[in-house]
């Protein structure tokens, strides 16, 4: 009975933070409060105020539980990329995370409000750093498998560009596959010029 409670107290906070995620991705990190996460949940309201201190408690908790997920995701992606074999096998690799990624809209536009929470919070920046290096050493290990000098500034470049490209996506209305068809010479064409 002793190990059914923690899993059970980790379920519940889970549902708790990915229902914040859903209502920063709608509406915005403002729109945070325990009472429309406890809603957005269908957990009591005592609940999100049992698990988070805060608002800044919960939102900052948000933030390392994206993080630790992406850090996960990142390191089993950089296994795959170290197999591809051209700039465009690369780029096509980077682009169908971006679309994944932006498929589910309102996931994605959480991630880039958690962003900014993080440059406001100097407490977040370290959960926000860790994801962006665990995506920079992926791209770094191809990047590397591809002849680059320097794969780990030109991984920084490749995911500065891919960050920017998933700002555009998200500026579209249009289906993010076929916006990403769109983006891809121009992502290949700077894969290509790192690894020259």
């Amino acid at each position: 009975m002793a190990a059914v409670a923690p899993q059970a107290t980790q379920g519940r906070r889970e549902q708790i933070l990915e229902a914040a995620l859903r209502v920063i991705g709608r509406s915005g990190r403002e729109a945070v409060t325990h009472r429309a996460v406890a809603e957005e949940a269908g957990v009591p309201l005592g609940s999100t105020t049992y698990y988070f201190d805060s608002r800044d408690d919960l939102l900052a908790q948000a933030l390392e539980h994206v993080a630790a997920d992406a850090i996960r995701h990142y390191a089993r992606l950089a296994e795959e990329l170290r197999s591809v074999s051209s700039p465009a096998e690369l780029a096509d690799g980077l682009l169908s995370e971006l679309v994944a990624a932006a498929e589910n809209r309102t996931a994605y536009i959480a991630e880039y409000e958690l962003w900014l929470e993080a440059g406001r919070r100097p407490e977040l920046r370290e959960a926000a750093q860790s994801w962006c290096d665990a995506e920079q050493l992926a791209v770094a290990g191809a990047m590397e498998s591809l002849g680059s000098r320097e794969p780990a500034i030109d991984a920084s470049l490749v995911v500065a560009a891919i960050d920017g490209l998933g700002e555009r996506l998200l500026g579209r209305e249009e289906d993010p596959a076929q916006a990403a068809k769109e983006l891809r010479p121009e992502l290949i064409r700077l894969i290509e010029r790192l690894v020259g």
